[in-house]
């Protein structure tokens, strides 16, 4: 590793260089968020005595499924530098699609895979723009959320489908060896997305584009290829979000995800993933998943409003963005330590550097 720091990646920025200085950052953010979830669960549980009952804590993590399937993909692309804003509406469009097909003579199955096809579909188009096209990802998804809902309320009309039978309803209320099926779909997800983050080079490349794209670029990272599969993958997985909330309700609306981007991207910002992209880990993300479900629940059984839960999630979001800016005005301080600088003419100022493991992917 120290031999890919020495050569042309050094180009790619401190943010994505993996240095004690970088990982002690990351330390910092998650054993903060860590702690502060700690304190507000002992908080809700002293307030609330239903708060640690097993029931209550199934209902958390039922509550976090939805939000930590999207927000997996939707955290690598802001690894990347990238951003979907259209999640939530995707999510109510997927299950619009499955509502109207399923309520005819088509099979729930058929229509299910059909509902994941148009949230993949999705994401295809959106990539495509943002990725070879070099549209703005923010104004991209921001029409995507837009143009999405207005689609799902056109298709829903002045009719909700509804009543899809036992058979669907296992997505969103059955369980797997006693694990209720979206808490183990998100178990899933989240066991892929660390393999793909930590253990598959695809993970650094992500970072690597995030950090620096023309150097990552010029070090035969695929920069379009990657951003365009991982919009793909957020889209289906924003319309396996939407078919759960569907099939727990067993009703099909466009309502379906309202607001749901504004919790994922604060539980992906919660967890220390920089919004400028080239910094983070799933670590942090699982706890800014469950930050957001700790708080909302709270806030449910102490009895306080919706409107109070959405002013806790704002302020929530503004002090995500508020610790990003300061962790990266750490990482724009000169990060060597003494002694840490190789000896002029001494081996490793000579040594070569090897290519990125990319070019095997572009």
């Amino acid at each position: 590793m120290s031999r890919l720091l020495s050569g042309p990646l050094a180009r790619l920025g401190a943010s994505w260089r993996p240095d004690r200085a970088q990982k002690a950052i990351d330390a910092a953010q998650q054993s903060g968020l860590a702690a502060a979830l700690v304190v507000m669960g002992a908080y809700f549980a002293v307030s609330a005595p239903r708060f640690l009952d097993g029931a209550n804590l199934v209902v958390i993590l039922l509550q976090v499924a939805v939000i930590g399937i999207i927000a997996v993909p939707g955290a690598m692309l802001i690894l990347s530098g990238y951003i979907d804003l259209s999640v939530g509406s995707v999510a109510g469009l997927a299950g619009v699609v499955f509502g109207g097909l399923a309520a005819g003579p088509m099979p729930w199955g058929l229509a299910f895979v059909i509902a994941l096809g148009v949230g993949l579909a999705w994401g295809l188009i959106q990539g495509a723009l943002i990725a070879y096209g070099n549209f703005s990802a923010l104004i991209v998804t921001l029409g995507g959320l837009t143009g999405a809902r207005g689609l799902a309320t056109l298709i829903q009309g002045v009719n909700v489908k509804q009543g899809f039978g036992n058979g669907f309803g296992f997505l969103g209320d059955g369980s797997i060896l006693g694990v209720r099926t979206p808490v183990m779909l998100l178990g899933v997800v989240l066991a892929l997305g660390v393999y793909v983050w930590h253990f598959m080079p695809v993970g650094r490349h992500m970072k690597a584009i995030g950090a620096d794209k023309d150097a990552a670029f010029a070090n035969g990272v695929a920069v379009r290829r990657i951003p365009w599969v991982l919009y793909m993958v957020s889209g289906l997985c924003a319309a396996l979000g939407g078919l759960i909330l569907t099939s727990q309700i067993d009703s099909a609306t466009a309502a379906t995800g309202t607001q749901m981007e504004i919790q994922v991207l604060t539980a992906i910002l919660l967890g220390g993933v920089s919004f400028q992209g080239g910094r983070g880990t799933m670590a942090g993300v699982v706890i800014g998943i469950l930050f957001i479900g700790v708080l909302d629940n709270g806030l449910v059984l102490l009895n306080i409003g919706p409107y109070y839960a959405d002013i806790a999630t704002g302020a929530a979001l503004v002090l995500a963005a508020a610790l990003d800016a300061f962790y990266k005005r750490i990482e724009s301080l000169p990060a060597g330590m003494p002694g840490d600088e190789p000896e002029a003419g001494g081996p490793a100022a000579h040594e070569a550097t090897p290519a990125l493991d990319a070019r095997s992917e572009s």
